[in-house]
């Protein structure tokens, strides 16, 4: 493949000057981190499952246990960012889950800066593809279109509101990105030397980075004819790659006693293609699955009670590490069921990407469409697939077992970063005008989706969790009323999200489940229906387990009927929730 011969000066198709663009670039700054302050402060107290095992690495590197970041399911790189703030800070327990979200905040603005640097590079090949086949986008549309494909991936894709790695796996796909397009136009071992690092870091930012890694290195060395110093360095590249990424891929895999990069890829092909109980209290089966090694054991059929204690297993046992409690499965193949959910998943990011970015999509074909013929941008978009093919193998990948939007934030930056690039315009006194118009009206939009699921999040009632310090009254109440961090508790609703046991220090160590997420139960139901002998016998089972107190915890909105609806004494309701407490101290 030719390369192109890329111009540092903007073409005169720029009906604009400079300044504006400049102007536009420090006001779209201030507007997308604005959006994005905002919309962490009113969702400042949310938070997941997967929040909370962050944390609680993050919690515990503080505390002097470094080694609680080699997890062969949690990446290391967000809880270990997460520990210098808490270090830094030392939050109590109202302001943790705030801090989180400052930091997540922070790493979007990192994002910010990285696809600054990124859509840089990506504007200097669109002028020199478009030098000899018409005229270049305008600076300010191209600007503007490309800060409205940021913010669709990195604040309505990707929530900044989810504590979690995802914002900082989009921030590291832009910096690979850059340092393919820097590399092929510019082949320095500084460069490769970047893309090493950029691409290891993705991957201590989450695990499936290392299989695309791969991709972008071969990315940045294929060309026809082949280049031997292009394939030295993208040999440089790779040997950085595998160097920076062996430390902690030989503790996991010998954590686990074989190969592994990671195993949230082995646990998912388990949960949505095998069948196996998800996300907890696997206890074997269906056929073929495996025997569990060490399962949650079960003390109780109805209500359904499981125990799990574990030393420094963080707040919840069977989340903190599932590798653990799922040790023994033996996930496999099942053709005609993987061809379908591909095919389904395939169809949800499609559907993701035209919900979510209608008007970056709508922008982009009519600047196809304004082309002087279509094959030019056929053209250039051969030219450009080492910016766009990561993205279209990372799809697909994800696509054949689990998808979720957030997974797709950073991966669409650079599929609609060539589909813009390879947009070429025909040469006329109006048309840098009505494509001006084009990235101002996507831009628009953009500003529009982003303002309203900001107002969706500040003022409607099924938002309010995000807005209430709600673990926070529990965690202070708990430790007022004699327990003590280290303290062990169970709970009646879904321990998963038991944030306020994370901010008290205590470990659950039993649970009548709210739901068992793989078939129709509702154990945490059973317990309130059933009669006081039952309700007496199933407590004494849990105070067996060395629980001091049982938490009664409905999390609102989000799990329904883990509530009871009359509370014998000597059940307390815990003021300012709807969560209630029994002490077994008190009950003697």
């Amino acid at each position: 493949m030719n390369e192109v011969a890329v111009s540092s000066t903007e073409t005169q198709s720029d009906s604009i000057a400079p300044i504006d663009t400049r102007r536009l670039q420090v006001w779209v700054w201030v507007a997308l981190i604005a959006i994005a302050l905002v919309r962490a402060w009113y969702t400042r107290y949310e938070f997941d499952g997967d929040s909370i095992s962050y944390l609680d690495i993050a919690r515990a590197i503080v505390d002097g246990h470094p080694g609680m970041a080699i997890h062969p399911y949690w990446a290391p790189g967000y809880p270990v960012l997460l520990s210098f703030f808490l270090w830094l800070f030392h939050p109590n327990a109202y302001w943790e889950c705030p801090l989180a979200h400052l930091v997540n905040v922070l790493i979007f603005a990192g994002g910010l800066a990285s696809f600054q640097l990124f859509w840089s590079e990506v504007r200097r090949w669109h002028e020199s593809l478009t030098q000899q086949s018409g005229a270049a986008i305008p600076a300010s549309a191209f600007w503007a279109l490309g800060y409205s494909v940021f913010g669709i991936a990195t604040l309505s894709v990707i929530p900044v509101s989810r504590v979690g790695p995802d914002l900082l796996w989009a921030v590291f796909c832009c910096l690979a990105g850059w340092s393919i397009l820097r590399l092929r136009r510019s082949p320095r071992i500084g460069t490769a030397l970047l893309l090493g690092l950029f691409l290891a870091l993705g991957y201590y930012a989450k695990a499936p980075f290392f299989p695309i890694g791969f991709i972008f290195i071969a990315c940045a060395g294929f060309s026809v004819p082949l280049s031997r110093r292009r394939l030295l360095l993208s040999g440089t590249s790779l040997v950085l790659f595998l160097l920076l990424c062996a430390p902690f891929i030989r503790a996991i895999s010998l954590a686990k006693h074989h190969f592994t990069f990671g195993e949230s890829a082995r646990l998912s092909q388990a949960f949505y293609i095998n069948g196996v109980s998800y996300y907890v209290h696997w206890q074997g089966g269906p056929t073929g699955s495996g025997v569990p090694v060490h399962p949650t054991r079960k003390l109780n059929d109805f209500p359904e009670i499981y125990e799990f204690a574990a030393k420094d297993m963080g707040t919840y046992p069977p989340w903190f590490d599932p590798t653990y409690w799922y040790e023994g499965l033996t996930p496999h193949l099942n053709w005609s069921l993987q061809a379908k959910i591909f095919v389904a998943n395939l169809i949800l990011e499609l559907q993701t990407i035209m919900e979510t970015g209608a008007g970056i999509v709508c922008a982009t074909i009519v600047l196809v469409l304004m082309a002087t013929y279509r094959g030019q941008w056929i053209k250039h978009i051969r030219k450009l697939w080492p910016l766009w093919l990561p993205a279209a193998m990372a799809l697909p990948m994800f696509a054949l077992v689990h998808v979720e939007p957030r997974f797709m934030g950073g991966w669409l930056i650079l599929l609609f970063a060539g589909a813009i690039c390879a947009c070429s315009l025909p040469k006329g006194s109006g048309t840098p005008r009505l494509v001006s118009c084009v990235g101002l009206a996507a831009l628009i939009a953009t500003g529009a989706t982003l303002i309203s699921q900001a107002s969706q999040e500040a003022l409607r009632s099924d938002h309010a969790a995000g807005r209430s310090p709600r673990s926070a009254v529990i965690a202070t109440f708990l430790l007022q009323n004699d327990l003590r961090p280290g303290g062990r508790v169970a709970v009646i609703g879904d321990s998963m999200e038991a944030y306020w046991a994370h901010l008290a220090r205590l470990q659950v160590v039993a649970e009548i489940p709210a739901n068992i997420r793989w078939y129709q139960a509702h154990p945490a139901l059973d317990y309130w229906e059933s009669g006081p002998e039952q309700q007496k016998k199933a407590l004494g089972i849990i105070e067996q387990t060395g629980a001091e107190a049982v938490i009664a915890d409905p999390q609102g909105y989000v799990v329904q009927g883990s509530e009871p609806s009359i509370v014998p004494a000597p059940w307390k309701k815990i003021d300012g929730t709807d969560a209630y407490v029994y002490f077994f101290h008190a009950s003697k």
